[in-house]
């Protein structure tokens, strides 16, 4: 039996109504559809995929602090008076070291390149669920096409829309598993906002194109049909320009990410006046043992020594992602629990509709059930 899982990144579950996407609202009704909890990550697909929390494979920040890192080459540096260009030095530096999963370098300045790596390096189709089976799977730039242990990678330079994403994938034959991750929703989400018209008609697109490819399966018959999202999305109301208030001296080092921010130290006055100065901005919280352990997220001075965060609505801009006022976001994932950020979880599988699954899930908990 064939099985199609599609993510479809940013899908909130609050997004999903028979005015905003009349066809996967009626099969998720039809079948089985379920809130899919998301987790204060940005490493959501690799745990739907391992079955486990970022605590338990730890992975969580999309980067850590290493002692050599791969963007710390001189090309990549050298490039990084143009974003784009430096992207592309770094995916090639990437590929030529042998990763199946790349990483851009956004805006991270050019002098702290060299102290971050990214934290996911081998693609997806090497984890246990599915290493032993026949894959399709167009997770951008490589179409992998995997029989068992035999797999054949293609890099695909253009970047393509989810209709051109979807069109590829299905196009290879005779497999059991077919995966990728759709990125418009989640691109329109964070550039205009939820509630934005272009939300809307990336909505009604996003569900006519999975119509278009659940028809085709049904007609075929035999195939177990999965959606998911990963998270869903909060509009932004505040934005915090957190170098103004840190000390201009270098003897400690930041990652400025969009909700968070990660501190190394030199010395213990620093990291008390830098305290010091964030117990004056209430938005600011301070990530504890407790609540890493709470959200299951791995406590470790690769991804800081002191870790700062905020709370759905507030954003840390610029940062070493958007910099530029048009880079800026109007919408965001990445805090803490809420449920206004948990995702969906929609399947045909008869063990799903006929056990009456709970209605909500875990990402970490869906691989086991399949």
């Amino acid at each position: 039996m064939k099985t199609a899982i599609i993510c479809i990144d940013g899908l909130g579950k609050d997004l999903v109504t028979k005015e905003n996407t009349p066809f996967l609202y009626k099969f998720g009704k039809e079948n089985y559809f379920s809130e899919l909890k998301t987790l204060f990550a940005f490493t959501e697909e690799y745990s739907f995929f391992s079955g486990q929390t970022p605590k338990q494979h730890g992975k969580w920040f999309e980067f850590e602090k290493t002692k050599k890192s791969i963007f710390g080459n001189i090309f990549v540096r050298f490039f990084s008076f143009n974003k784009k260009i430096r992207d592309y030095v770094g995916s090639l530096v990437q590929i030529l070291k042998k990763r199946t999963w790349l990483a851009r370098t956004y805006n991270i300045p050019s002098s702290k390149l060299k102290f971050f790596d990214s934290i996911i390096k081998e693609g997806l189709w090497n984890l246990d669920f599915l290493k032993d089976k026949k894959v399709a799977m167009y997770k951008w730039p490589f179409m992998i096409s995997k029989n068992k242990e035999n797999i054949k990678k293609k890099l695909i330079l253009k970047y393509e829309n989810d209709s051109e994403r979807l069109n590829r994938l299905f196009s290879i034959k005779n497999k059991e598993i077919y995966y990728t991750q759709l990125m418009e929703i989640d691109k329109n989400l964070h550039k205009f906002g939820k509630k934005s018209e272009q939300a809307k008609k990336s909505l009604r697109k996003i569900d006519n194109l999975i119509k278009k490819y659940v028809d085709n399966f049904e007609k075929e018959c035999g195939w177990n049909i999965i959606i998911w999202s990963d998270h869903g999305f909060a509009d932004i109301h505040k934005y915090i320009d957190i170098e103004k208030i840190l000390p201009k001296r270098k003897n400690y080092l930041y990652f400025i990410a969009g909700t968070t921010v990660h501190f190394w130290f030199k010395d213990k006055k620093t990291k008390e006046e830098i305290l010091s100065q964030i117990s004056r901005k209430k938005e600011i919280k301070i990530l504890t043992k407790n609540l890493a352990d709470k959200y299951k997220i791995p406590f470790s001075s690769n991804f800081g020594e002191v870790i700062l965060y905020v709370e759905k609505g507030s954003y840390f801009f610029p940062n070493f992602y958007q910099k530029e006022e048009n880079e800026k976001f109007l919408g965001m994932h990445g805090y803490p629990d809420d449920k206004e950020l948990n995702g969906i979880f929609i399947t045909n599988i008869e063990k799903f509709k006929k056990n009456k699954v709970n209605k909500s899930l875990k990402i970490e908990e869906v691989i086991k059930r399949i």
